[in-house]
């Protein structure tokens, strides 16, 4: 079940709740058609309700719903499928600090800042069970760190806001040094990992788990070069046997499959046809132009994978996928390719000629029309942390802590489990570069591409490789504009 869906997302805001004091007794009453500080943070239900609407703030479209703009089209994965002035120049390394993408990914991760730091500076005053809480204050550190994650791989420095700001606070805030915002996601997540639960409910299906902070943490610290303690991570997750890989890669894409499966550690909960931002938007920008597949007017094709036909051969994502690959129909729609599980009684065969310029489209989040797809939604989750990634991030440790290479048996099991299940030949020892190739065919469009350039070192040669003129100071993208005339403490990023 998805009840998260189901909450009324509160309105707490940074700014937090204004209490006027010293007026006439009528300026005093509580209003009564309004939630207020004193009359909310009261009981065990109130801190429930605080906790499940954080996961209102990346349900929305402007974080999963758009997300990708940042994370995968600046990558040799994808590319703007127009001209659009939004996220055309985040492709041409041309973007500048008044990009609207660019100011909506960081207003909506300070946005789950500020509702984390609500329930944070809320609800330890409840009297409640002394359990429930810590696990409801571990969720919020967790929801605090997953969003900082973001904010420090794509800007660098940024304010660390501990605490909800009153009407006396001074809000220009200043930019933090990496190394301490690091720290700061470092000590949010092993907090949480001290209190939160092995395991949710099918109720509470989609809230913050042991296994969920553990795999953040392990990533963290695989970003930071922290192998050893990324690798320890890792392995206490695999041991537990809580999570496994699902048979078929395909499961992971499937509507009556791929939510909540065996090999979610974290996923984005959504419904179809709900209220606007509760459904997965997805479909509706890597659906293919013009096709019909989701039954409504959307399917606007904004998304499309790099490939030789408009990019520089040999370094696209349709150069790396092979027909032997089980993961290439999952992931890329290639001329001919026919889906009988899209729109099923029907089916969809893409395209002898294809149907983007580039002659292929992007599969995942694909799953057609239906009684619970309407415009701009559907109702699969969104895959922010599988078990696959778990798997990858001890190889990749591994490698890096070894000098490029590993012949761990454990190590070279996990890298090959994931290979198997795509139907390719297993290696009898892995490298960096191996793992970086494989992630880039597992994870292709789910957010990754991005960051697993940036930890290559190496990210302008590849994307000048790509064709790409890139610059060093690319690697951050700018303060939003808006932020710097609001907070005349904010500095912008070298460059812009």
């Amino acid at each position: 079940m998805k009840n998260i869906n189901k909450i009324i997302s509160f309105c707490l805001i940074a700014a937090g709740f204004v209490v006027l004091t010293g007026c006439e007794d009528f300026l005093d009453r509580q209003p009564l058609d309004q939630i207020t500080q004193a009359s909310f943070y009261n009981t065990a239900n109130d801190a429930e309700l605080a906790a499940k609407s954080m996961y209102s703030v990346p349900q929305g479209i402007n974080w999963y719903g758009k997300s990708w703009m940042i994370t995968e089209i600046p990558s040799d994965n994808g590319t703007a499928g127009g001209n659009d002035p939004d996220f055309s120049p985040i492709d041409n390394f041309t973007v500048n600090a008044d990009n609207i993408p660019n100011a909506e990914f960081w207003t909506e991760h300070y946005r789950l800042v500020a509702y984390a730091n609500q329930v944070l500076g809320n609800v330890p005053q409840i009297d409640m069970d002394a359990a429930a809480k810590a696990s409801i204050i571990g969720e919020a550190e967790f929801m605090r760190a997953f969003a900082y994650f973001d904010l420090v791989r794509i800007y660098g420095d940024v304010p660390i806001v501990r605490e909800v700001p009153t009407i006396d606070s001074d809000v220009s805030v200043s930019r933090d040094p990496v190394d301490e915002v690091y720290e700061f996601i470092i000590n949010d997540l092993q907090n949480a990992i001290a209190t939160l639960p092995a395991e949710r409910s099918s109720a509470d299906a989609g809230r913050a788990t042991i296994g969920a902070a553990k795999a953040l943490l392990a990533k963290v610290y695989l970003t930071v070069e922290r192998f050893e303690e990324s690798m320890e991570l890792c392995r206490e997750i695999i041991a537990s046997g809580q999570y496994q890989l699902m048979p078929d890669f395909a499961d992971n894409w499937l509507k009556d499959k791929s939510d909540n499966n065996a090999e979610a550690v974290f996923q984005i909960q959504y419904v179809g046809c709900g209220p606007i931002g509760t459904g997965n938007a997805l479909q509706s920008f890597f659906a293919p132009w013009g096709q019909g597949i989701t039954g409504n007017a959307d399917g606007w094709g904004s998304h499309i994978p790099t490939s030789p036909v408009i990019d520089n051969p040999g370094t696209t994502i349709k150069d790396i996928f092979t027909d032997e690959d089980l993961r290439t129909r999952q992931t890329i729609m290639t001329p001919a390719d026919e889906y009988p599980e899209i729109n099923p009684g029907k089916g969809y065969t893409y395209p002898p000629s294809g149907a983007a310029r580039g002659g292929i489209s992007i599969k995942k989040y694909v799953i057609g029309g239906g009684p619970d797809v309407c415009y701009l939604t559907s109702p699969q989750n969104v895959h922010v942390i599988r078990y696959a990634d778990v798997l990858l991030t001890l190889a990749e440790a591994a490698c890096r802590n070894g000098g490029g290479i590993s012949v761990t048996p454990d190590v070279v099991e996990s890298f090959n489990s994931i290979r198997r299940r795509a139907g390719l030949a297993e290696l009898g020892s892995i490298t960096t570069d191996d793992v970086f190739a494989e992630r880039r065919l597992e994870f292709a469009f789910e957010g990754h591409r991005w960051f697993d350039l940036l930890r290559t070192g190496k990210v302008r040669e590849i994307m000048q490789l790509h064709g790409k003129g890139m610059q060093d100071y690319h690697v951050l993208f700018p303060i939003p504009s808006e932020e710097l005339a609001v907070n005349k403490n904010l500095t912008q990023n070298p460059g812009y």
